[in-house]
């Protein structure tokens, strides 16, 4: 073997014992919990009042929430829908079921045909209401509605839009 190679080869020798000899990172301990097809029922006097489902969801159980891959959530009145949201990605907090969604998400209201769209929106289960600091937009039959920050309960009967512009359409019937 020559010189160089000779070089080269106890460098590689070098390189590779330095590697092997480096401290490791400890493997995380927190416990992990996966599920595929999550559903959360929450429920007031044996009345169904809303429902969180997710395709999939990790537990965390050190941060107390699971992580939500498109988290989707009805509200019910009566026994029946009355609005729908769903979005990309979201979290749910175990102690409180306050929900956090988070990327193009959309509420429809189905009672009164409302649509609100956000990439930023929390349901305070405790509140029964849904809020918001980010852009939102709500269009209604009668109107669309810009505006950054909200607050509104889960069926859209009651909205309340800070810093809010108003677009006004012709009713055409």
């Amino acid at each position: 073997m020559t010189l160089p190679r000779l070089w080269t080869a106890a460098a590689c020798f070098a390189l590779l014992g330095a590697l092997a000899c480096r401290q490791s990172q400890p493997a995380s301990t927190e416990p992990v919990q996966t599920m595929e097809d999550f559903v959360l029922d929450q429920s007031v006097r044996g009345v169904r009042t809303w429902e969180l489902s997710a395709r999939s969801a990790v537990l965390r159980e050190e941060a107390g929430a699971a992580l939500l891959s498109e988290p989707r959530m009805r509200f019910f009145r009566g026994g029946r829908v009355v609005s729908k949201v769903g979005s990309l990605t979201g979290r749910v907090l175990v102690a409180t079921h306050d929900v956090f969604l988070s990327s193009s998400v959309v509420l429809e209201a189905l009672e009164d045909r409302s649509v609100l769209e956000t990439e930023s929106l929390t349901y305070s289960a405790k509140r029964d209401r849904f809020l918001t600091e980010a852009e939102v937009k709500v269009r209604r039959p009668e109107g669309r509605l810009r505006g950054r920050g909200l607050e509104a309960k889960p069926d859209l009967s009651e909205i309340r839009i800070f810093n809010q512009r108003a677009e006004v359409t012709e009713d055409k019937g």
